[in-house]
């Protein structure tokens, strides 16, 4: 993995992860939850949780959502995780239909 990641990550804000052994760490959790999450890392203000969609192997499309920091409660980041998970669901089954 280490191969594929640039010698040095910009900075896009301040919570950018820059370090490559940190980012290392989060692709490990995001492989061990099984959804990503984007901390202001792209954009102030605003969080992101993707999930890949599995038809391939190994996975090359993702669906994500974009929320709001300042609207975003605990119950809330749940229900958008469990509506990416039941769209992932969805979407891998009719993909293997096709």
């Amino acid at each position: 993995m280490r191969k594929m990641l640039p010698e040095t990550l910009p900075a896009l804000t301040e919570h950018t992860i820059t370090d490559r052994e940190k980012l290392i760490e989060e692709l490990h959790l995001v492989r061990e939850q099984g959804f990503a999450v984007d901390r202001e890392e792209n954009t102030l203000g605003l969080r992101c949780f993707g999930v890949a969609i599995p038809y391939r192997t190994p996975a090359r499309d993702a669906i994500s959502c974009s929320v709001p920091v300042a609207r975003l409660t605990p119950a809330h980041e749940q229900m958008v995780k469990d509506a990416l998970f039941d769209a992932r669901d969805r979407l891998t089954l009719a993909t293997r239909r096709l």
